[in-house]
């Protein structure tokens, strides 16, 4: 009852996953990623442990096929199971067990890997596929787009209900400390893959670079009350070495 994608940008160092699901908080399940190592999208009766196992089999130096042989070999009712992963170089992976409910089934090449079950039709993958592979942007915009077609596509059968994406770089988190680059998830919605969406374009605002040509220099008036709001609130002062224009 969920559809994902599992992809890399090595140019960039990023490494995540986008799902959308008719089931409530989908991203407390399904995506993991880790900077440098790889990512991974684990569901249909989900073993949450392919999650972690599968970064650090992937830390071990392990490609996404023979990390996903791994998880496989020991799991008793992996025919149920539904898996993507993507490695440090590129490498990816999909599984979908023949328990999974219909339509069910993925594709993998280079850098990515499309998964879902109880999908609409058959044309929801390719539809994902399509989007990924045309959509220019860093690797979450590219994320979503697959997303957003896969959801407009007909998505989960059943229905819509949560999404999420999830997207590691180095050193990419709030203040630099980690390497949670995105990490975003509409829990219950009537439409969570728009709302998703619109909570990226507000990253982007927050955390974001303006563009070139969208900056203006302050001077004159506005910048004197620009700097007499920030010595106010305490951010701009002589005691921090910062000069105060008079």
């Amino acid at each position: 009852m969920t559809f994902s994608i599992v992809a890399c940008d090595l140019e960039e160092g990023a490494w995540g996953v986008a799902v959308a699901s008719k089931f409530p908080a989908v991203g407390a399940v399904v995506p993991w990623a880790q900077a440098g190592v790889g990512a991974v999208a684990t569901q249909s009766f989900a073993n949450t442990s392919f999650g972690p196992r599968g970064l650090a089999l992937m830390g071990t130096g392990l490609s996404a096929q023979e990390t996903l042989a791994r998880l496989l070999e020991d799991d008793t009712d992996k025919e149920l199971r539904q898996v993507g992963l993507v490695d440090a170089k590129g490498g990816s992976a999909t599984f979908s067990g023949s328990g999974c409910f219909a339509w069910a089934g993925g594709v993998c090449e280079k850098g990515y890997a499309i998964q879902g079950n109880i999908l609409a039709s058959g044309k929801v993958v390719p539809a994902m596929e399509k989007a990924f592979l045309k959509t220019k942007g860093n690797l979450p915009v590219r994320l979503h787009a697959a997303l957003l077609a896969g959801d407009r596509a007909g998505g989960d059968k059943r229905g819509r209900q949560s999404a999420a994406i999830y997207v590691a770089k180095p050193k990419a988190g709030y203040g630099g400390y980690l390497d949670r680059w995105l990490d975003y998830r509409v829990d219950d919605h009537e439409d969570p893959v728009p709302r998703l969406g619109e909570l990226l374009e507000m990253h982007e605002l927050y955390f974001g670079k303006s563009a070139e040509q969208d900056r203006v220099e302050i001077k004159g008036k506005i910048l004197q009350q620009v700097v007499d709001i920030l010595a106010r609130a305490g951010y701009l002062t002589e005691e921090k070495g910062s000069s105060i224009p008079s």
